[in-house]
């Protein structure tokens, strides 16, 4: 094991040493304008009965707000870039929320001076909570979910600042427990569909 890390070090060593390698920049990844489209959750609710009275909460829709922030380092080749980031991000709907935690890994070719296209995959930690008009969490428990993103980024700027975009898609699944009388329609809630991102990369 040790053996194989010195060689995997070494390699990147004499990698970086190479013409092809341009350098190592500090990146910072703002994608503010997020959509995750989650075509299972709409239609989702959480009722109970109170003497004559019936409450309930329903999921209207099948969208999702998820901006993210990420940083990282850029290692800039003659025919592509590898964004190596980690950071944070927000999911929330009519229903719930979710705080995100994120890393990241794109492989992003130059197709031309201005532009680069690829693919990339994240990994994301979601800690979700509901919070509906008439139940909250201490009624509604989803459960914490860790999901792999795959999708195609791509960039199109100059070197300092890019317009940055990608088409993901997610499966990712929160188990349902109710409480204090509250009844679900189902015992998860998927949140698997596809992601559109949008917004801006900086290179330092």
């Amino acid at each position: 094991m040790k053996k194989a890390l010195i060689i995997c070090i070494a390699f990147f060593v004499t990698m970086i040493s190479t013409p092809c390698f341009a350098g190592v920049d500090f990146i910072l990844d703002l994608k503010p304008a997020s959509i995750l489209f989650s075509p299972d959750i709409d239609g989702f609710k959480v009722s109970r009965t109170s003497g004559w009275t019936y409450y309930s909460d329903t999921i209207s829709g099948s969208g999702s707000w998820m901006p993210t922030l990420k940083a990282g380092m850029r290692i800039d080749t003659s025919i592509l870039n590898i964004d190596v980031t980690g950071g944070v991000g927000f999911l929330v709907n009519s229903a719930f929320y979710s705080s995100m935690y994120l890393a990241d890994l794109a492989l992003l070719f130059k197709i031309s001076k201005h532009a680069t296209i690829g693919p990339h995959v994240s990994i994301i930690k979601f800690d979700p909570k509901w919070d509906g008009s008439l139940s909250d969490s201490s009624d509604v428990k989803l459960s914490d979910e860790t999901a792999i993103m795959p999708g195609l980024c791509f960039t199109v700027g100059g070197k300092t600042a890019s317009f940055s975009a990608s088409i993901d898609y997610i499966d990712a699944s929160f188990d349902v427990t109710t409480y204090n009388g509250w009844v679900a329609n189902d015992d998860s809630l998927d949140m698997s569909g596809f992601a559109i991102q949008l917004g801006v990369l900086f290179s330092f």
